[in-house]
């Protein structure tokens, strides 16, 4: 959640945490606003836990990368060119986009993988789903909720919702049905 502005743009992250936990939303407001400041213990805590995350992602990345698709890594440091550069890549037909960054109105998110399908869009023949990497063993309402979003930016960019959506955990590769969950 961050405020820019007169504008609040939140992350699929913050759908998650609202989900989990309302009082959780009012305290990371209360942060953005500058009014609070997080613990630094718990900081560390979901720092550890972010590395083993990025640490999963990146061992799937490496999978990926065997199978020789084209991957176009996505740099993160700026949201305006990272958006632009996301775009170029569905564009010109990448199979896997890492890192991608979403943008719709007041949510914003950076997916962790787009995959080309060939399913047609504005596009071309082709168009993409996305695909989150998760730590949990078990899919969490959260987890299902940050890709619906996703789904939802990346409708707006190729003129189609994708059909499904996936999340990546220990346990393997779970295939969900976007339409499935969108009401929610």
């Amino acid at each position: 959640m961050k405020i820019i502005g007169d504008s609040i743009y939140l992350s699929a992250s913050d759908l998650s945490i609202q989900i989990a936990c309302t009082h959780a939303t009012y305290l990371n407001l209360q942060e953005a606003k500058g009014l609070l400041s997080a613990p630094v213990n718990i900081n560390a805590a979901l720092t550890a836990l972010q590395q083993k995350g990025e640490e999963f992602e990146s061992c799937y990345l490496e999978e990926l990368k065997k199978e020789e698709k084209t991957i176009v890594v996505i740099d993160k440091t700026d949201r305006i060119k990272a958006l632009h550069d996301t775009v170029n890549a569905m564009a010109a037909g990448a199979d896997v986009i890492y890192q991608a960054r979403l943008e719709n109105g007041p949510w914003n998110g950076w997916a962790d993988f787009l995959v080309k399908v060939p399913v047609p869009s504005v596009l071309g023949h082709w168009s993409y789903e996305v695909e989150d990497t998760k730590l949990s063993r078990q899919t969490k309402a959260g987890a299902i909720l940050q890709i619906c979003l996703y789904s939802e930016m990346l409708e707006r960019l190729q003129g189609r919702m994708p059909e499904y959506m996936y999340i990546n955990n220990p346990n393997g590769k779970h295939q969900y049905r976007v339409d499935d969950f969108m009401a929610y």
